[in-house]
């Protein structure tokens, strides 16, 4: 099987861990025999902005256009793009175009459902041939309801073969929106256990923990919030993004600064040792698919708050954490109060995501594969 994966969700050398759950499942796919593995993860490349170190586009400029990751192929076009100007679909597509006629694949695997899985629909067609979509998050809590988008998302989807879900929380989402149940399947995001689990995990954990990207989106300024009413707790928030200044200053305006520490992205075997130290981990997310740091966390024992949105109420319950009903400081210094005063059993955090495996999965979606290649009709 010649297989392509078409996403801008994809690490790269200088971003090790960007889409890394997309890396992690698809790396067991090409572990499997008979399947010659490559992938397209093209980079924004934006006029003027790429020259200032001050911007998010400026790393962008450094990535190489070809690198190996684990013996796989990984190519980083760029394609043109002026935010909220240029036809980010069209971008995408033209960056990839001469790369997949020049070397056809069995069949396409596009990750995130727009604007990546939209432009990976025009290079399926383009080529004729197959084409596997997978949903993740915000492609259909925040792309479905903008009319316009919606339109072109359901065009792929009904070019698609089989469209993949992370949660059964977004196929339910995309059956609402008129999907097909038939079109849809669910195979949730695995966990390394070797690497994430709780035989390190410590007797008197002593701070909370937020991974994440520090963006808007991710609510890290609720925790700030939540926290400045526990002078005795520290937070430690690991991740890098634009919101890093400003979740500084409001640190410092609300007294917390010592704290708390800011740490930047780790290695995955790093991170679980700080899941084993904490005492929960909190996420407030606004949107969210079947985060996975959510799945490490209860792999290694660590209870988790969280906002119940998305899949996250699929994992998360009262014996291996708590879940907000409203996304707010308040209900967050509720959770944190409750928590404080529980007691969780290790192994039984441990036993809700024992069943997810990125083996598993990839077994899985790899079976997805065979049967769209079989249906579909080249022409």
């Amino acid at each position: 099987m010649k297989l392509l994966t078409f996403t801008t969700l994809y690490p790269n050398e200088l971003q090790p861990r960007h889409g890394i759950f997309v890396k992690n499942r698809m790396i067991h796919i090409a572990a499997l025999e008979n399947v010659d593995f490559s992938v397209i993860a093209p980079v924004a490349d934006v006029p003027f902005l790429k020259y200032f170190k001050q911007s998010r586009y400026f790393l962008n400029n450094q990535i190489k256009s070809y690198e190996i990751q684990d013996k796989i192929r990984v190519s980083h076009p760029k394609y043109f793009s002026i935010p909220k100007i240029t036809n980010t679909v069209k971008s995408l597509f033209k960056s990839a175009v001469k790369e997949v006629k020049k070397n056809i694949p069995d069949i396409i695997d596009g990750q995130y459902l727009y604007p990546d899985g939209i432009a990976a629909y025009h290079l399926a067609k383009s080529v004729s041939r197959p084409l596997v979509l997978t949903a993740r998050g915000s492609d259909v809590n925040y792309w479905m309801e903008i009319p316009r988008k919606r339109k072109e998302i359901l065009e792929a989807i009904n070019y698609a073969s089989k469209v993949i879900c992370v949660s059964g929380a977004l196929k339910k989402s995309l059956i609402n929106h008129g999907v097909k149940p038939e079109k849809l399947t669910l195979i949730y995001n695995g966990i390394d256990h070797e690497v994430f689990n709780a035989k390190n995990r410590k007797k008197s954990p002593d701070y909370f923990i937020a991974v994440g990207n520090l963006v808007p989106l991710k609510g890290q300024s609720y925790i700030l919030e939540a926290l400045a009413e526990f002078p005795e707790e520290s937070l430690k928030i690991i991740g890098m993004g634009e919101d890093e200044a400003l979740l500084k200053k409001l640190a410092q305006k609300l007294g917390i600064t010592s704290q708390l520490e800011f740490i930047p992205y780790l290695s995955q075997r790093t991170l679980c040792e700080y899941y084993a130290g904490a005492k929960a981990l909190i996420l407030m997310s606004e949107r969210e698919g079947m985060p996975n740091v959510v799945l490490e966390s209860l792999a290694c024992g660590c209870p988790v708050i969280a906002a119940n949105i998305g899949g996250i109420s699929e994992v998360v319950n009262e014996k291996n954490g708590i879940l907000l009903e409203k996304r707010d400081r308040d209900s967050l210094v509720l959770a944190i109060k409750k928590l404080r005063g529980s007691i969780y059993d290790v192994d039984t955090i441990v036993k809700t995501v024992a069943h997810m495996d990125w083996q598993k999965g990839a077994k899985e979606q790899y079976g997805v594969y065979n049967q769209a290649l079989k249906k579909f009709k080249i022409e």
